[in-house]
């Protein structure tokens, strides 16, 4: 062992009991401990709210969405009249999996006198399989999506009181503008219930319906083979971004590509706002942390002027003297971060294990406080924790090597 480590060892943890520099290291240890464990909890916990929100939303919604990218048109003009080219382009992409047309826009659902606006989703049931997560929330009934049939959610059908096989009056407020000037009857279908979806969304089941892209169609009056999105399915969610990113390569500037972030970013941007926010407090603590190091190594550069007298008289170079006290300071920060890292890690695998911090299952759809490791934050939080501590040791190591020996040795 180099005599360096060995006295930054014994500096740091001196068997004297009444020694008070001992006692900050101690407490140093204890404080960059918590605060790194509380880091490493609170992003686990922010990761897990993240993904339980991402699968809500991307489990239901596509990954990537094309739409027209004329802002000039109105709503039932901005639509993509070449849907079958544009989805041939689209599946030659690496990571898609699939794609396919679909008709949106707002409409009115009555039964008997209750009136609902919605958000109605014109799409075949197979490719509805394929491009989102509506096969699998199926509650009741079945996925069945043709010209007389039409797919609601779980808290839109209680609102409007409706059960499986009861009768929907659908109306589109497609020319709305020249009734109220012209005596015409407005767009309407009658539409049968057959399924009712849960997404585990309070908005998505209240505000959405489905039926088949022919009604959409007549219902919004848009040409036949027309669409106003395009749905895209990847292999990796994760990759969406990058797809949507060759899809604006391939396709020209009329057409607007967005990913599943894009259609969220208020929802993820005030995320991941809190969850800097939330990074910066928590890292004080390790900031208090770290300044305590500071003053003892400060108290030990004092307390030991003789010893670093003597050393410097025995031939030690200033290099050695510095690094004696450098290592001293990232001894008790390897040790506190270590700690903290290891201290987060157990409390965060056994709250995924036995979720000892349960919520109420009458408001949250999830039975405890989700949690997720990620890499990355045990990687931003260590080297954060060491870089903090190593630069609180750089200036006491170096007032301990300015420290004249014949000034230190002149009394003794």
């Amino acid at each position: 062992m180099r005599y360096e480590l060995f006295l930054a060892r014994r500096y740091a943890f001196s068997k004297r009991r009444e020694n008070f520099i001992t006692i900050i290291s101690i407490l140093s240890i204890v404080g960059l401990a918590v605060g790194t464990a509380a880091l490493i909890i609170v992003l686990s916990v922010f990761n897990g709210f993240s993904s339980v929100v991402t699968n809500i939303y991307v489990s239901f919604d596509p990954h990537v969405r094309i739409s027209s990218a004329d802002t000039s048109a109105t709503e039932s003009t901005a639509v993509i009249t070449n849907a079958d080219s544009v989805i041939r382009v689209v599946k030659n992409i690496p990571d898609v999996t699939a794609a396919a047309p679909a008709v949106r826009g707002q409409a009115v659902l009555v039964h008997y006198t209750l009136p609902k606006v919605v958000n109605l989703t014109g799409i075949t049931d197979s490719a509805a399989m394929q491009v989102s997560g509506l096969g699998k929330s199926i509650q009741s009934g079945k996925l069945v999506l043709d010209s007389n049939s039409i797919v609601v959610g779980q808290i839109l059908a209680d609102e409007l009181a409706v059960q499986l096989g009861d009768s929907l009056e659908v109306y589109s407020p497609s020319g709305l503008e020249r009734i109220l000037t012209e005596p015409v009857t407005p767009r309407m279908r009658t539409l049968y219930v057959t399924g009712i979806f849960a997404a585990n969304n309070k908005d998505y089941d209240a505000t959405n319906a489905y039926t088949s892209p022919e009604v959409a169609r007549d219902l919004f009056n848009i040409p036949a083979n027309a669409a106003t999105n395009i749905d895209v399915r990847t292999k990796d969610v994760r990759d969406a971004n990058d797809v949507r990113d060759n899809i604006r390569d391939e396709l020209s500037s009329e057409y607007k590509v967005q990913s599943w972030y894009d259609l969220h970013t208020e929802l993820y941007s005030v995320m991941q706002i809190e969850r800097w926010v939330a990074y910066i407090i928590l890292f004080l603590i390790v900031g208090v942390a770290a300044f305590s190091i500071f003053s003892s190594l400060t108290l030990t550069v004092f307390e030991k002027q003789r010893d670093i007298g003597l050393l410097r008289a025995l031939g030690s170079p200033i290099s050695g003297i510095r690094n004696i006290y450098w290592y001293q300071g990232t001894l008790v920060g390897v040790l506190g971060t270590l700690t903290g890292c290891l201290i987060g890690l157990i409390v965060v695998v056994l709250q995924q294990q036995f979720g000892f911090f349960p919520l109420d299952s009458t408001v949250y759809i999830i039975p405890s406080l989700p949690v997720e490791l990620r890499w990355q934050d045990f990687l931003s939080v260590g080297v954060g924790s060491m870089a903090l501590t190593m630069m609180c040791s750089l200036f006491p190591s170096r007032r301990a090597a300015q420290v004249d020996p014949a000034v230190a040795l002149r009394w003794e």
